[in-house]
């Protein structure tokens, strides 16, 4: 059976095609799965918990008709790296607000490392770049071990800079971070900190095509309904017949559009309530939930092309979730330096999303700032939805986003 899907507002994580109007999908190969082992297949459950409740803490910070897109993944990859400079209190905090807790810091970090290095080669028709880098004033020395862990396991690049030269110091680091991302992130630190010691930045890029790319000459002008009921003409794309997944939950819409050779994929949430009240309530169990009820089957499907990034400081809400003293003066980071007296004075996430006929590109990247203490369905999406972008065979979630507007780049 075919059915008919409308998408009509998206926004999550930017992945853009190769080629304009086309409908085959370019073929390198089939790709690989991603293999995980027992122990590592159980944190896939609790990182996504985190990214729910990430997701759900930046939700509070929305104003109307804003849209967002945040990569947990990326906060994850800089946190845990972090993580390996903390002790005592401030450690056991991380690690339950980060949802490691029932797992040890070699596994932890192992699962990590698998991946870094596997993530980004399962598919061939798919761009996934991941990497770290660690960044400390030249006068400051972290111990080696801290050094260690961080290179073996996150692969991450390790430079001292001089940062009482402040502008040189944050172009460099801001130049990394342009191209780790494909220019589409092009700075994350805006200064370097009096008090600043060391910087621990995670970086993801993504691109990738649909499974099925939609033909540009199909795209029209249509209505997006808003949260306030008024309405904003938008460019949507469709397609037909394509192979795709389906739920219905009471009143909510879900769809799961695959990328290339769906090694990776789209979810798409529209409930009939206000969807910030939806996402709000959005829990492991009602995610899990959504996820076990999708069926393959044949559809025509009509959403929304959008682009648009974001950026918030995630102090407060980490500080939120359990992990306040490692902001404060009481924080343990002696890992890093015997000495002590650090503290994670920031925690920047800037991220983008462009979602168009042929397919998606998303970038992200999160900047841990590591200083001295001081203190029936009708299938229609064309009103506001969530978005999630996931690895399909796990499940793990790589971006998570509401669409507000789809007609808004900021």
């Amino acid at each position: 059976m075919i059915r008919k899907i409308t998408l009509l507002g998206l926004g999550i994580l930017a992945i853009t095609a190769c080629k304009k109007g086309g409908v085959d999908p370019i073929n390198n190969g089939p790709g690989k799965d991603l293999v995980l082992s027992a122990t590592e297949q159980q944190q896939v459950g609790p990182g996504n918990a985190f990214t729910l409740k990430l997701f759900k803490a930046d939700i509070g910070t929305l104003t109307d008709n804003q849209n967002l897109i945040i990569s947990p993944l990326s906060v994850s990859f800089a946190i845990g790296m972090t993580s390996n400079g903390a002790n005592g209190q401030t450690l056991t905090d991380i690690r339950k607000t980060m949802e490691f807790n029932g797992f040890t810091e070699d596994q932890v970090n192992s699962y990590y490392q698998n991946l870094i290095t596997n993530l980004p080669n399962l598919d061939p028709n798919t761009t996934l770049k991941i990497a770290n880098s660690i960044w400390y004033a030249n006068n400051f020395t972290p111990l080696p071990a801290f050094i260690k862990t961080n290179t073996d396991f996150y692969s991450a690049e390790v430079k001292a800079l001089d940062f009482s030269n402040k502008t040189a110091s944050a172009n460099t680091i801001n130049s990394w971070v342009s191209g780790q991302t494909n220019n589409k992130i092009p700075k994350i630190i805006d200064q370097i900190a009096d008090d600043a010691r060391m910087y621990l930045i995670n970086a993801i890029y993504f691109k990738s095509t649909w499974k099925t790319r939609f033909d540009a000459a199909k795209t029209y002008k249509a209505p997006f309904r808003l949260a306030n009921n008024s309405t904003v003409q938008t460019d949507f794309m469709t397609n037909k017949g394509i192979d795709l997944k389906v739920a219905y939950d009471n009143g909510t819409n879900v769809i799961e559009l695959p990328y290339s050779n769906s090694k990776y994929s789209l979810v798409m949430i529209m409930p009939d309530e206000d969807v910030k009240t939806f996402a709000l309530g959005l829990d492991s169990t009602k995610w899990n939930f959504l996820m076990g009820k999708l069926i393959a089957t044949k559809s025509d499907v009509t959403m929304p092309k959008f682009k648009f990034s974001y950026s918030i400081d995630l102090k407060d809400i980490l500080k939120s979730l359990g992990m306040s003293i490692a902001f404060s003066d009481q924080a343990d980071f002696s890992r890093i330096n015997a000495a002590g007296g650090l503290t994670i004075s920031e925690v920047k996430h800037k991220a983008y999303i462009d979602v168009n006929e042929d397919g998606t590109e998303a970038a992200a990247v999160t900047s841990v700032g590591v200083g001295t203490t001081v203190a029936a369905p009708t299938n229609v999406f064309n009103k506001p939805f969530i978005f999630a972008i996931r690895e399909m065979k796990t499940g793990l979630i790589l971006f998570a986003g509401i669409v507000s507007d789809p007609t808004k780049s900021e």
